[in-house]
């Protein structure tokens, strides 16, 4: 046993009983850890059909089979449960400290089930589990609680993984905090926590994390270091024009091809920030609702430039064995946060409320940012819902009764402010909001389903399907919709998918036409991304490097696997989670693309001017390469009993 504990807990808060669970090597195997070990204990352990936020629905916190083992770039856990926003399999991740810790208290990942009488938190030292009073911070912010619990338990390195007010008022686009900043954001599931009056997880731990292989280890990071600190120039240039080039691309439709290298230039630089103008004005990024067009609508995309972000900037941030440390701490000067120090907004949230609500005050921004992390919601989903509110407004749909007098409008910071609050308190029309936009056009009507723009109740992220189809159709049938993480056709070759896996290479020759090849690109990736977040693995280090997936496992593990080997644990992860969807009742029509993502009235400038994607193709042509039934929009049986997952799903 390498690489892994050997061992995960579930709790249950009804009884305050604990039950540890050594599965067995070959478990591991199959599943590594992280999405793949939440997915098969949740198939396992919860019943089919059961409501998210009842007492028996679980929630698990799950490392990856390489944190803790040195490996670069294997700091992410993952937060697994049904999520109540989409009624399918949820999951979300995040990077930070929380991780390895999980390992070092003696568990590759902790389950909680059941639901206490009054608000408590888990502490779990060096394998030792406590149920804890949490009274006195229920209603706290996600930055005291962590100071509370961290004083409470004597342990300045405690790691906290908590919701705050909006996790409590059961708010469906809520998120789960660590590090007062990084947020497991997507899938609602800090209403899970909520529900269960589970306040936070505390973990801290002394246990050394095995690998097979150490000296192997050491090889392999010196290597890839080497290439990772390389600067090409032409990247340094690229770097410095990337804004001005962005322009050229927006007004002439020629683009400039993506190589990691550059990649990890400008986040080595800015962070995601980085990319927010050029995604502004090339098409990437989507635009006021998903109607406008970035150069046209958006002049104000260079107020929240990757400059101006760094310019507030004190320190960079890197999450555990990280060499690229793409976040940073800055200094809020105004607003109700003035004085303190805060995590940098990301592109999705410089995106969400920036490009999507025209918005272009960056002291907003800011404030924004800061209250969407202390207060735990997902600001992709919470800028989803304050662009769906301001163009109903703007339409008539709504009005300042619905709104607690606010006359909602594009680029209007302060009232973007307002609304935000209004969704975190659950007041007035952001009592709506905070269940997602596919539920509050269901409660609003009049015609505001228009305007709702989500894949399978989840609200999109600052990706457009128009310009990547890749996108479209992941958003489609991944099975937490609407996410940006998995896979798309740029991801492909910037991952050099093909090249580290001959399944997929024998996958794209043997599909016919150009759309499919770029279709079976696309899927293959798609197993890569639920393999390495199996591995704990960032996306970035892929995204940037050549990272050696493969080698690190075997050379933690001691399994000697080949690389088509790891790659069918990601195809088996995958169709597991898939699985459970269909076994919760979750059809095509229920996860379907919103039509204005999918250019049902297309634009009519710009660099996706004209473009409708069709979805049918796309979706029959992704069964047919998965080996999927286009009827159910999922593994039929005999595919799940050749991946060794029937007797689960």
């Amino acid at each position: 046993m390498s690489g892994y504990m050997g061992k995960y807990v579930i709790i249950d808060l009804s009884t305050g009983k604990s039950e540890v669970v050594s599965p067995g090597d070959e478990f591991y195997k199959k599943y590594l850890s992280g999405y793949g070990l939440g997915a098969a204990v949740i198939t396992e352990r919860q019943k089919a059909g059961i409501d998210p936020l009842s007492p028996g629905a679980h929630i698990g916190f799950c490392s990856g089979i390489l944190t803790g083992t040195g490996a670069y770039f294997s700091g992410r856990f993952m937060v697994v449960g049904k999520s109540p926003l989409t009624g399918g399999w949820g999951d979300s991740n995040s990077g930070g400290f929380f991780s390895v810790e999980i390992k070092r208290a003696g568990y590759d990942a902790v389950f909680v089930t059941g639901k206490a009488k009054n608000p408590v938190y888990i502490y779990i030292k060096d394998g030792k589990v406590e149920i804890r009073d949490a009274k006195k911070i229920w209603g706290k912010d996600t930055v005291e609680t962590e100071e509370l619990i961290r004083a409470e338990v004597n342990e300045k390195r405690a790691q906290v993984a908590c919701i705050g007010k909006a996790g409590e008022k059961l708010s469906l686009i809520s998120g789960i905090v660590t590090d007062a900043g990084r947020i497991a954001a997507r899938s609602g599931l800090g209403a899970v926590m909520g529900s269960k009056n589970l306040k936070a997880l505390a973990v801290k731990g002394s246990m050394k994390v095995p690998a097979a292989d150490p000296d192997r280890m050491r090889a392999l990071n010196k290597k890839f270091l080497k290439a990772f600190k390389f600067v090409n120039p032409m990247d340094t240039i690229t770097v410095a024009i990337i804004n001005y080039v962005s322009q050229v691309i927006a007004r002439t439709g020629i683009s400039v091809p993506s190589q990691p290298s550059t990649v990890r230039e400008i986040y080595k630089k800015y962070g995601t920030s980085g990319l927010t103008v050029y995604s502004a004005l090339t098409g990437d990024s989507p635009i006021k609702n998903w109607s406008g067009v970035g150069y046209v609508d958006y002049p104000g995309a260079y107020k929240l430039s990757d400059e101006s972000i760094v310019a507030h900037q004190s320190k960079k941030y890197g999450c555990q064995s990280c060499p690229l440390a793409c976040g940073g701490i800055i200094d809020i000067k105004n607003g109700r946060y003035s004085g303190t120090k805060s995590h940098k907004p990301e592109y999705e949230t410089l995106c969400s409320f920036g490009g999507l609500v025209l918005q272009d005050d960056l002291d907003t921004l800011f404030e924004i940012n800061e209250l969407c992390n202390r207060e735990g919601i997902d600001s992709i989903s919470a800028g989803g819902a304050v662009a769906f509110a301001i163009e109903c407004f703007e339409k008539g749909i709504i009005d300042e009764k619905q709104t607690g007098g606010l006359k909602l409008g594009w680029g209007k910071s302060k009232e973007i402010l307002r609304l935000t609050e209004m969704i975190i308190e659950r007041e007035k029309i952001g009592n709506i909001l905070a269940d997602g936009v596919r539920l509050a056009a269901k409660k609003i009507g009049k015609g505001s389903e228009a305007f709702a723009i989500h894949a399978g109740g989840q609200e999109l992220p600052m990706h457009d399907s128009r310009l990547d189809p890749g996108f479209g159709i992941i958003y489609q049938m991944e099975p937490t919709p609407g996410r940006h993480t998995v896979s798309s056709y740029l991801y492909g070759p910037l991952y050099k998918t093909k090249n580290r896996f001959p399944a997929v290479k024998r996958m794209i020759a043997g599909a016919r036409g150009k759309d499919m090849k770029k279709l079976a690109l696309c899927l293959g990736t798609a197993y890569f991304t639920n393999l390495f977040n199996g591995a704990g693995l960032c996306q970035f280090g892929i995204l940037t490097g050549p990272l050696p997936v493969v080698d690190y496992l075997n050379a933690v593990t001691g399994w000697g696997l080949s690389a088509d080997d790891y790659l069918k644990t990601g195809e088996r992860i995958l169709n597991l989670r898939k699985a459970f969807n269909l076994r919760e009742g979750i059809g095509p029509e229920d996860s379907r693309l919103h039509p204005r993502a999918a250019g049902a009235e297309p634009v009519k400038k710009g660099p996706i001017k004209g473009v409708t994607l069709d979805m049918e193709a796309l979706t029959r042509g992704f069964c047919e390469l998965a080996g999927w039934d286009y009827s159910l929009g999922g593994p039929p049986r005999e595919k799940l009993r050749e991946l060794g997952i029937a007797d689960l799903a």
